[in-house]
């Protein structure tokens, strides 16, 4: 006579269930959805791109296996290209997180104004890039750009001569602006993981004898590993993916000296409309930003056990 209550209860402890479950689906499926038409769909679709010779001229294409992958290896012009996009992205990376750091310490202290002084260093991280880089070929213009004149009137440049101009200037000045413009992201991290180590570690240091430098270099820097891998790997995929600013200052010139791997990517697919072989070269970069967030999965994992 009990088992009837019961059964009945873990029918309806069973249907509960159920509806819980059936509801937690319909509030991720717009997600599901979302991800499946504006993520998977894309890729595999650039995966199958990568093997046909499909182009923006032509209606038809066909099915070549390999042969825009092998036409890409033999190209020494991509060897110079992915060699450019290494030495923007790991100097750009390197000049943003130390820059970011070393701001992170200076606003982490007690001072008047501190609210003010951390407003105004976000400035760079919310102007429009299409500003900055129109901002940059107008005073670094070999005629009346007020950086090249400073520079012509020094000696350090040639009359008529551009930064711009010059193939080993070139990729320096885009990286030195992309450090600019990028530092208020580490900065904002830095600050707050500084925020949250414990000051009675300093204190018994102090104690101890530490100077300032060897509290930096044996608690500050430990203290920051985790967030500095999570930055590394973070702002080198969104820096060596990235093609906006270095094309508008630019153009990828002089000669190619600044041309990346996103550029070549454009240039491939709507310069000479080879949409196939532009295909086969994202697939190059979406895999070694796949290694990154390998890495970064890994270390995390260390991190977190």
């Amino acid at each position: 006579m009990r088992r009837g209550p019961a059964l009945k209860r873990s029918r309806l402890l069973g249907s509960y269930d159920r509806r819980h479950k059936l509801i937690g689906l319909a509030f991720s499926l717009p997600a599901i959805l979302f991800l499946i038409l504006f993520v998977v769909y894309p890729v595999c679709y650039n995966v199958w791109l990568s093997f046909t010779n499909t182009s923006l001229i032509k209606k038809t294409s066909e099915f070549i296996w390999l042969d825009n992958y092998v036409r890409l290896f033999d190209n020494q012009l991509f060897w110079k290209y992915f060699w450019n996009t290494c030495k923007w992205t790991f100097w750009s990376v390197l000049g943003q997180l130390a820059l970011g750091l070393g701001i992170a310490l200076l606003i982490a202290r007690p001072m008047k104004g501190g609210t003010a002084l951390r407003s105004f260093l976000l400035i760079p991280y919310v102007v429009p890039a299409i500003t900055l880089a129109l901002v940059s070929r107008w005073m670094l213009n070999n005629e009346y750009g007020i950086i090249s004149h400073w520079l012509q009137q020094a000696g350090w440049l040639q009359e008529g001569q551009s930064l711009l101009a010059m193939q080993g200037s070139a990729m320096w000045v885009v990286v030195i602006l992309n450090i600019w413009r990028s530092y208020p992201f580490p900065m904002l991290i830095y600050w707050a993981a500084l925020k949250g180590i414990d000051k009675g570690i300093y204190e018994a240091a102090s104690v101890d004898g530490a100077t300032k430098w060897q509290c930096f270099c044996y608690i500050t820097l430990p203290e920051l590993k985790n967030t500095t891998i999570v930055l590394v790997v973070l702002r080198t995929i969104w820096t060596a993916t990235y093609y906006d600013l270095i094309y508008m200052v630019t153009g990828g010139g002089p000669t190619g000296s600044t041309t990346t791997l996103p550029i070549l990517i454009y240039q491939a697919s709507f310069g000479k409309y080879q949409v196939g072989y532009g295909a086969a070269i994202s697939m190059v970069l979406g895999v070694l930003m796949f290694v990154c967030i390998i890495f970064y999965v890994t270390k995390s994992g260390v991190a977190e056990d």
